[in-house]
């Protein structure tokens, strides 16, 4: 704006100028009021260029002073602002913390907040946000309280179930385990919690193994009995079977222990092939004696099968290998019989040729028939 040099003109344009600042002061303050202090300062400025041209000095640094203020207002604002819109969004996510029983999250979430803006803020001077850091501090105390409890709690577990551990007594130590892990689930202490999840993975290795042992020691208990009854075929198939599944794991030393019983069976199952082998040939030896009327032969051949049959448990047929004993000592006394009768027949034949030659026909005929009768006994 240029003004005049002359005085009445001087006088009416300070008025003018005096004037114009006015209407820019009340311009500039409510932009004030309405906390938009980049507008503000723009017409402070505007007022500090027009004073300065009328050479109003006081104006220009009353203006200077005021910018000052509204520079210093502004940058505080700004830093209530995002105090106040990090607030909300910080609220609302700890709200949601705690929906979750999250509460150490929810702590140190405010933690995090206070560190941030403690530097340059007086946080306690925002009501909502002092509020909400008594609120915390209850709750973390409570909790924090709740948290030591639980871990006192735990204590004479931990004792407790390493001496089950110790004592191989599984079934304690996985009832002290359960105790425990109703505890655990209250529990936030990440350190306590790995403690013990080392220690549950720690007891399932255990209980692992144990009832591994207990599987396999039952089955080579099954595979015992199977092959006493010599059921060898059963027997390989669940060791093969359990052979297969430990290769697969990392329990070697049960695998070289099925296999060592997977040998004990299929030499056993070698020398029971080896026994019915001499059985098959037993029962050609008896058939071939029989045909050549060898009895006791082949009754010695029954005997000795009866023997094998009996230490390889085949006792279904010894009933009939006993009857088949009598059938041939029956035959041998019949045989006997019969060669006794021979001779005799021989004899008393020669004395009835002689009683023939001396025409005693008389003695030769009751010698035939007592030779007739002799013969006919036989078979009675």
């Amino acid at each position: 704006m240029k003004l005049n040099s002359d005085e009445g003109g001087d006088s009416k344009n300070k008025i003018d100028v005096l004037s114009k600042i006015d209407e820019l002061k009340v311009i500039a303050n409510n932009h004030y009021l309405r906390e938009n202090y980049d507008e503000a300062i723009k017409i402070a400025e505007e007022i500090m260029d027009i004073a300065e041209e009328a050479k109003l000095y006081s104006v220009v640094r009353e203006e200077g002073e005021h910018i000052a203020t509204l520079y210093k207002q502004a940058k505080s604002d700004h830093k209530f602002v995002a105090v106040r819109e990090d607030f909300e969004s910080l609220k609302e996510d700890y709200e949601k913390l705690l929906a979750q029983d999250k509460i150490a999250d929810a702590h140190n979430l405010l933690q995090r907040f206070e560190k941030d803006y403690r530097k340059n803020m007086h946080l306690n001077s925002f009501k909502r946000v002092k509020d909400l850091f008594i609120e915390d501090e209850i709750l973390w105390n409570e909790f924090h309280t709740r948290q030591l409890n639980l871990i006192r709690q735990l204590e004479p577990l931990e004792i407790q179930f390493n001496s089950y551990v110790n004592t191989n007594n599984l079934l304690l130590a996985g009832e002290t385990l359960d105790k425990a892990k109703k505890l655990l689930e209250k529990l936030k202490d990440s350190n306590v919690l790995r403690k013990w999840e080392i220690t549950q993975a720690r007891f399932l290795e255990l209980k692992k193994k144990y009832d591994l042992d207990e599987d396999v020691e039952n089955d080579l208990k099954e595979v015992s009995n199977l092959t006493e009854n010599y059921e060898f075929n059963k027997a390989k198939n669940i060791l093969n079977t359990k052979i297969d599944l430990l290769h697969k794991s990392d329990f070697s030393d049960y695998s070289r222990k099925l296999e060592a019983k997977l040998k004990y069976v299929v030499d056993a199952e070698s020398k029971y092939l080896k026994l019915e082998g001499d059985i098959n040939e037993l029962e050609r030896n008896i058939k071939q004696n029989v045909s050549q009327n060898q009895f006791k032969e082949a009754i010695n051949n029954i005997n000795q099968i009866i023997k094998i049959s009996r230490f390889i448990g085949k006792t279904n047929y010894l009933e009939n290998y006993a009857k088949y004993i009598d059938i041939l000592e029956e035959k041998i006394k019949i045989n006997s019989k019969i060669e006794d009768t021979n001779y005799i027949v021989k004899k008393l034949n020669v004395q009835g040729m002689e009683a023939l030659k001396s025409e005693d026909y008389i003695v030769s005929l009751e010698i035939y028939k007592r030779i007739v009768d002799l013969i006919k006994n036989i078979n009675q």
